[in-house]
């Protein structure tokens, strides 16, 4: 077994006396709770041992003006906001990330399938890449179950600046390790000016 995860509930209850209420005052067992997971994942996770908020909200977030990642950034946004000027090209196209959460991938065969069919795409749009210093960049992400290997062509790859490329990956997978986000777990993509 790769790892172990525990799941809880704890409520909250909170209980109001006052000197002019009556002698039992308000009680409410279940005012509040959230749910916590509490897992021993491995290096999967980042760090062996932690606990999340299953409920929070989970955003990597990116700038168009932060030049280290500034053209993985502008793909993200062009695949979120205009999917149909993106490749694979084709009428009413939709790219998960921004609404509709991704969800991570740890899979590294099905990653590589991912990439593979990302690859495809760019060879089958730009030709022979190789020597130009440029990698294909695919959104949703290799390490998304949305990937482009997904076969709903609901992705896009682009050639971008490959020190970016990889910066944008750093990201990711930082994102990943702070968050704990374990197979399946769901998050979204931002992007900002």
């Amino acid at each position: 077994m790769d790892h172990l995860v525990f799941f809880s509930l704890p409520p909250m209850s909170i209980n109001v006396k006052s000197p002019t209420a009556p002698a039992r005052g308000f009680q409410d067992t279940d005012a509040a709770h959230s749910d916590v997971r509490f897992d021993y994942a491995g290096p999967i996770a980042g760090k062996y041992k932690g606990t999340v908020f299953t409920a929070a909200r989970v955003e990597l977030v990116m700038s168009l003006s932060d030049p280290a990642v500034r053209e993985s950034a502008r793909h993200i946004s062009d695949a979120q906001n205009n999917p149909e000027r993106t490749f694979p090209s084709f009428t009413a196209k939709t790219i998960p990330g921004a609404k509709e959460p991704l969800h991570r991938l740890v899979n590294r065969e099905e990653q590589k399938k991912n990439r593979e069919a990302a690859i495809k795409t760019c060879e089958d749009i730009w030709g022979d890449y190789s020597k130009s210093g440029l990698e294909c960049d695919e959104y949703p992400f290799a390490s998304t179950k949305e990937g482009a290997n997904k076969g709903d062509r609901r992705y896009s790859a682009r050639l971008i600046d490959g020190d970016d490329n990889g910066k944008g990956g750093n990201m990711i997978g930082e994102v990943y390790s702070v968050n704990r986000l374990l197979n399946g777990d769901a998050f979204y993509v931002k992007i900002t000016p």
